[in-house]
């Protein structure tokens, strides 16, 4: 099993060891002594992101990747991208790899130029701070695809990371991840919560369809899933987004469209999930997979620690 261990250590709040189940944390243990039976009333409600969260890896954007590995696009990028500076050689880039067989595509010379230009773009869109734009964006690649058949690619996404060693991958000159792993401490407090009649949201910054396949695992159904996801015309995949896009503060208005329950529990790794941790009218766990700097997390907050957060600050993969 491995363990992530930063260095940093947090004073104030609660910050659990790293061989530490996080049931035993004080302020979870209260929590859910304070929570042990719902069967009367409506269920209360806790969230979870994805990526980072519950699974160490990135699921939105393994499908991203898979895309582009195995060529999966039913429309031109330059149509669904018509503001890309490199339209017009990703256009002809498309159609040149469009017109080989399979077996050819990976040994043309325009495949990595190819890759290279689609990821160069979400990137720096990501470095630029337009990071509701680039996720969105690499969803909508998905167009003219039948809602089943992207869900037939993310479940296959799901079970390649899942099995796969952690490692990189080599794609269009860059190295990225591969591979994906559930952290122990959010399966934990999911498996208590569900036993306390907890209803479980997911709101994820990916698209809908990569996580749902994270989430069966724990009988949580896609109706309670909210991710980005794109309109439908005539049983196709339309280039446009539904609204809002569920990031940073498009979280909380998502949700809101699904249940008024404010949530007595988020847990997220993330400083875009920010305004979802503090929404939380209880508990705020913080899960620091990606090894971030905890004093910056909550200076970009705006807040301190206190005795409602619970740091994650080594959590554990489960291999």
């Amino acid at each position: 099993m491995l363990l992530f261990r930063p260095s940093l250590r947090i004073l104030r709040g609660t910050s659990l060891s790293h061989d530490m189940s996080i049931l035993t944390d004080p302020a979870v243990a209260a929590f859910l002594a304070g929570h042990l039976n719902h069967d009367q009333g409506p269920r209360p409600v806790a969230v979870f992101d994805c990526d980072g969260t519950v699974v160490h890896g990135d699921m939105g954007e393994a499908m991203f990747y898979r895309q582009i590995e195995h060529f999966h696009f039913r429309r031109s990028p330059a149509l669904v991208w018509p503001d890309h500076p490199r339209r017009g050689e990703l256009g002809s880039l498309y159609e040149e790899l469009a017109a080989l067989v399979p077996a050819e595509r990976a040994g043309s010379p325009a495949y990595p130029r190819f890759a290279e230009i689609l990821l160069s773009r979400y990137f720096d869109q990501i470095a630029s701070g337009a990071v509701v734009k680039a996720c969105a964006d690499i969803v909508r690649l998905f167009a003219g695809y039948t809602p089943a058949e992207v869900h037939a690619l993310a479940d296959a996404t799901f079970e390649d990371e899942i099995s796969s060693p952690i490692g990189i991958r080599r794609l269009g000159g860059r190295d990225l991840s591969r591979g994906a792993r559930f952290i122990r401490e959010s399966v934990e407090l999911i498996g208590a919560l569900t036993e306390r009649k907890f209803d479980i949201w997911v709101v994820t910054g990916s698209n809908k369809w990569s996580v749902v396949p994270v989430f069966r695992r724990f009988g949580i159904p896609p109706d309670r899933i909210i991710g980005i996801d794109l309109e439908v015309r005539d049983g196709l995949l339309t280039d446009r987004a539904e609204e809002p896009v569920p990031i940073r503060t498009g979280k909380i208005d998502a949700l809101r469209r699904h249940t008024d329950l404010i949530p007595l529990l988020v847990a997220s790794d993330s400083k875009n999930d920010i305004p979802l941790l503090l929404y939380s009218a209880g508990l705020r766990v913080r899960v620091n997979s990606r090894k971030r700097d905890t004093a910056d997390f909550f200076r970009a907050a705006g807040t301190v620690p206190d005795k409602t957060w619970v740091l994650v600050e080594s959590p554990h993969i489960v291999e």
